[in-house]
C-alpha cells in the first residue's frame, strides 16, 4: 500500500531538483535535434565519412551514419552521458536521502514511530523515485516533440519508438533507484550509501564502455545494466526491447523484494 502523504511530502522536498531535472532533460532533447537537423550535420558528416579509405569506414561500421539522421539523433539524446548522469543522480540521492539518510540524521526512529508499518513507508519511497523519474523522462518526450515541431523534414520519426527509448532509459534508472535502496536498508550513513550505489553504477558503465573498446571483455556486458539501454538500435527497428523490460524489471522488483526484507528486520539505528 501507498502512502500518497509520504510521496506528496518527498517530491516537494527535492522539488527543486525535480524541476530543473525535468527541464534540462527537455532543452536538452531540443539541442541535440538542433544541432543535427538545423545545423545539418549530417551533411558535414557525411561529407567527411565519404573522404575516408574504406579500410577506415570499415572500423566504424555501417550504422555509423545512422546516428546522424533524424532517428540517430533522437536515440543519442536519450543516452547522451549528460542525461544518463543526471537522472543518475536523482535515482540515487531520493533512497539514500530518506533511509540511510534518515537513520544518520537521527530521524528515521520518529518515521517508524508512526503507526504504518516501515515496508509501506520503504514501498512508498521505491514508487516515488519511480514517479519522479518517470516525469523527467516525459520532459525528455515533451522535449522531442518540440524539436521535431521545430523542424518539418524531422517529423517522420517514428513515435513508437521514441516511446520506447524513453521507457527504456525510465527502466534503466528505476534499477539503479532499486539497488540503491537495497544498499540504504542495510547503510547506517546517506553519504556511504550514496558512495556504494554511485561506484556500483560506474563499474557497470566502464565496463559496458570496456566491453566496445576492447573485444577481449566484451562476453562482461550483459552483465551490465548499461547494456540493456539501446536507444540507437530501438531507433533503427531492432526488437531489444523485450529484453530490456525482463531483465532490468526484474532487477528492479528483486532489490525491491529483498529491501522490503531488511527494512522488516533491521534494528533502527543501523
Amino acid at each position: 500500500m501507498i502512502r500518497t502523504h509520504y510521496v506528496a511530502n518527498t517530491l516537494r522536498e527535492h522539488r527543486t531538483l525535480f524541476l530543473f531535472s525535468f527541464f534540462f532533460a527537455g532543452l536538452f532533447q531540443v539541442l541535440i535535434l538542433t544541432l543535427v537537423v538545423g545545423a545539418d550535420l549530417l551533411g558535414f558528416v557525411e561529407q567527411f565519412y565519404n573522404q575516408l579509405p574504406p579500410q577506415v569506414r570499415m572500423m566504424f561500421g555501417e550504422q555509423f551514419m545512422a546516428q546522424f539522421s533524424v532517428n540517430g539523433a533522437v536515440g543519442f539524446g536519450y543516452n547522451h552521458p549528460l542525461v544518463i548522469v543526471l537522472l543518475t543522480i536523482v535515482a540515487i540521492i531520493l533512497p539514500a536521502r530518506h533511509i540511510a539518510g534518515e537513520v544518520e540524521a537521527g530521524t528515521l526512529e520518529l518515521l517508524f514511530a508512526m503507526p504504518v508499518p516501515r515496508r509501506q513507508i520503504v514501498f512508498s519511497l521505491w514508487i516515488t523515485s519511480g514517479l519522479a523519474l518517470l516525469a523527467i523522462v516525459v520532459g525528455c518526450w515533451l522535449g522531442t516533440a518540440c524539436g521535431l515541431l521545430l523542424f518539418p523534414e524531422a517529423r517522420t520519426a517514428p513515435w513508437g519508438a521514441i516511446l520506447k527509448v524513453g521507457s527504456s532509459l525510465w527502466m534503466l534508472m528505476f534499477a539503479i533507484s532499486s539497488y540503491t535502496l537495497l544498499i540504504s536498508c542495510h547503510a547506517s550513513e546517506g553519504s556511504r550509501a550514496t558512495l556504494r550505489a554511485a561506484g556500483l553504477t560506474l563499474v557497470f558503465f566502464f565496463v559496458n564502455v570496456a566491453g566496445f573498446m576492447w573485444p577481449t571483455i566484451d562476453f562482461l556486458q550483459p552483465f551490465t545494466i548499461f547494456d540493456y539501454h539501446q536507444p540507437q538500435r530501438v531507433m533503427l527497428g531492432e526488437p531489444v526491447m523485450a529484453e530490456t523490460l525482463l531483465v532490468l524489471g526484474a532487477l528492479s522488483a528483486v532489490c525491491a523484494a529483498l529491501a522490503l526484507r531488511q527494512i522488516a528486520r533491521r534494528d533502527v539505528p543501523g
